[in-house]
């Protein structure tokens, strides 16, 4: 295998990272000879049992669970320092945590998916940015491909991982690129075999919904299309950059598609 400079030796911090897609990528920054991968989870059982099996496997100081609600902006800021007194350094970040709840739900779903990675991503930026004092780095924010199109079955689950597309493209400008040396990336995930589809019923949504719209649609991938996808993104994606992971087919860049369509909606902005 070889060695990615970007991976090999650097300390990376992934959120929602005790299980599923998660736990994928820490699994894979270790495989890569990552110095050490912190993960953090609301799941204190699942996170505890990753990271004996990653200690186990990869040896003392490669991983370390850290128990934390991204929408609570306290927990994350220790969880940050705790990383920070640590390893005294931070070389990514994948902002991964999601959750995907029914309409009642819709508050829960923002604050983690939207507003946690928003947090992430700045608190991140202040340690890894060039201009304060860091040797720049990687930020890798979890879009989906929900995203990319009306989405009537899950409207505000797609809204907030819209606005995650938004944000981290606004936030890869090179105004603030050329400063910070953090290449901000988007990956624009399809559904995935995961607990988040598992353990979640859509029927607050669909029970209005014609069937033709809830049996369209991609199929779930694995959890390894979606892991090996997001770990090439880190080797060789640009900042500002987007990338669709889909269908268990290889990662695709849609970078000129996304800013095509900002452009479209800004032209009578900009007449």
């Amino acid at each position: 295998m070889s060695h990615s400079p970007y991976i090999e030796n650097k300390v990376f911090l992934v959120t929602g990272g005790a299980a599923g897609v998660g736990a994928g990528i820490v699994r894979s920054l270790l495989l890569e000879f990552a110095r050490c991968v912190v993960f953090l989870d609301v799941s204190e059982r699942e996170g505890a049992a990753l990271e004996t099996e990653l200690l186990n496997k990869f040896g003392a100081l490669r991983a370390k669970f850290i128990k934390c609600d991204v929408a609570d902006s306290q927990q994350l800021a220790a969880a940050y320092k705790q990383v920070l007194d640590k390893y005294r350094r931070l070389d990514g970040v994948i902002n991964n945590a999601a959750v995907l709840g029914t309409d009642g739900d819709f508050k829960r779903m923002i604050d983690i998916n939207f507003t946690g990675t928003v947090d992430s991503t700045l608190r991140a930026m202040d340690i890894m940015g060039a201009d304060k004092g860091g040797a720049g780095g990687v930020i890798i924010n979890i879009s989906s491909l929900s995203a990319l199109k009306l989405n009537p079955l899950r409207p505000v689950y797609a809204a907030t991982k819209n606005a995650v597309l938004q944000f981290s493209n606004a936030m890869a400008a090179e105004l603030y690129y050329s400063k910070t040396q953090v290449r901000i990336i988007t990956v624009c995930l399809g559904p995935t075999d995961t607990a988040i589809l598992q353990r979640l019923g859509l029927e607050s949504f669909t029970r209005d919904v014609p069937e033709s719209l809830t049996t369209s649609g991609p199929e779930r991938q694995k959890v390894e299309s979606a892991t090996s996808g997001i770990l090439d993104v880190i080797k060789r994606g640009q900042n500002g950059s987007t990338w669709m992971i889909a269908n268990d087919k290889p990662v695709t860049e849609i970078t000129d598609t996304v800013k095509n369509g900002f452009q479209i909606l800004s032209f009578e902005v900009l007449k």
